[in-house]
């Protein structure tokens, strides 16, 4: 019970810290919470107890949900050409350039290869988000344009991590027939309780949110979709219906990221090996180079041409990962494509790609005009 004590106090601690840290610094907290979780693993001896696993796959499917519910289809639907084609390029460039270089430099299988390489495809919502409402940006035709692309990046990123290992039984065959059921019903529900019981201290939408996610993950499990797929097309399901009450959003929010979200993180680092890092330097070096060198082969002309205001800029914010990397490279990890030293390779390279990406994009911010 003293360890397990000693290990809460610190996780505790360490994630006021990191919160605080954040916002001195203007840098994203989850970016923190993984360094410090790789710090408490390395050198304070903690251990990832069971409550810390639970709430770190809790807020994995909550992460997942909250960025399929961030879609906003509607955006998805009037730039329907131009962010599909951007957002496809963003994904199918950097998968074939990661891979390239994977396998001109090391060892790995080839499924290893692929998780890895399905992880540095992503673009960070988190880090777009924050950089456009920095500088004032989010009403701009030309950044909707981008957040759009960022979402068909992601949304195709997820949907290949999970058919890198199909197998179907007849729960797979159950799991489609309630995404139908799903479409048609559960937003209903939603709504009548939202207009029913909304506003209450119990929170009755938010329980049901998590009863929803939680159910509908576990049949995406049993039939061999995994977890997070059905945790995201739930939150593709609730999305339109989530953005008519935006206090449910903010609630899911402040739950994910005041408490689940960190555990995740802060699990991810934990798993994070020090020293296979410091000895893999170059060829996370070399991960991140594949991803900006790839992103602007797949991107820039496209950006120049529907963006051209802001092409260097919308290349870059392309360019950054976190979040949707984090879960994809954890995901593989737990699939069994990646081994430790193979994850930490993975994870370090995509929090570099939320940090150096980000910093040339400041350089060539557009003007409102």
């Amino acid at each position: 019970m003293a360890v397990d004590l000693y290990s809460t106090a610190l996780i505790a601690a360490v994630v006021v810290f990191t919160g605080i840290l954040s916002i001195r610094l203007r840098i994203s907290s989850s970016i923190l919470e993984a360094g410090a979780g790789i710090l408490l693993a390395s050198f304070l001896g903690v251990g990832i107890e069971p409550w810390l696993d639970f709430l770190a796959t809790f807020g994995g499917l909550m992460l997942t949900f909250l960025a399929g519910a961030e879609v906003d289809l509607y955006l998805l639907r009037n730039s329907a050409k131009k962010s599909f084609t951007i957002g496809a390029m963003a994904f199918v460039v950097p998968l074939i350039g990661e891979v390239v270089f994977l396998s001109a430099f090391t060892d790995w299988s080839f499924l290893a290869r692929l998780a890895a390489s399905l992880a540095l495809t992503t673009t960070s919502v988190a880090v777009v988000y924050s950089v456009l409402m920095e500088y004032e940006l989010l009403d701009l035709k030309a950044s909707k344009l981008i957040i759009a692309a960022t979402f068909v990046n992601d949304i195709l990123t997820l949907i290949g991590i999970n058919l890198m290992s199909p197998s179907f039984n007849l729960y797979t065959i159950a799991f489609l027939v309630i995404i139908a059921f799903m479409i048609l019903v559960l937003p209903k529900m939603l709504e009548f309780l939202v207009e029913s019981y909304g506003k209450r201290a119990v929170e009755l939408e938010l329980r049901f949110i998590f009863a929803s996610m939680l159910g509908v993950s576990f049949i995406a499990d049993a039939g061999k979709l995994h977890a997070v797929f059905g945790a995201f097309v739930l939150g593709l399901v609730f999305a339109n219906c989530i953005h008519s009450y935006s206090d449910i959003l903010s609630k899911t929010r402040s739950v994910t990221f005041s408490l689940l979200s960190p555990a995740f993180f802060v699990r991810a680092g934990m798993l994070i090996s020090l020293p296979a890092v410091m000895q893999n330097i170059g060829i996370i070096i070399g991960l991140l180079g594949a991803k900006m060198l790839s992103k602007f082969i797949g991107t820039y002309y496209f950006n120049r041409k529907w963006i051209p205001e802001a092409p260097i800029f919308s290349t870059m914010l392309l360019s950054t990962g976190l979040t949707v990397g984090t879960i994809t490279a954890t995901l593989g990890r737990d699939m069994g494509f990646l081994d430790q030293t193979q994850f930490s390779i993975a994870i370090i390279a995509v929090i570099s790609s939320a940090v150096v990406p980000t910093l040339i994009a400041k350089r060539f911010v557009p003007n409102r005009t």
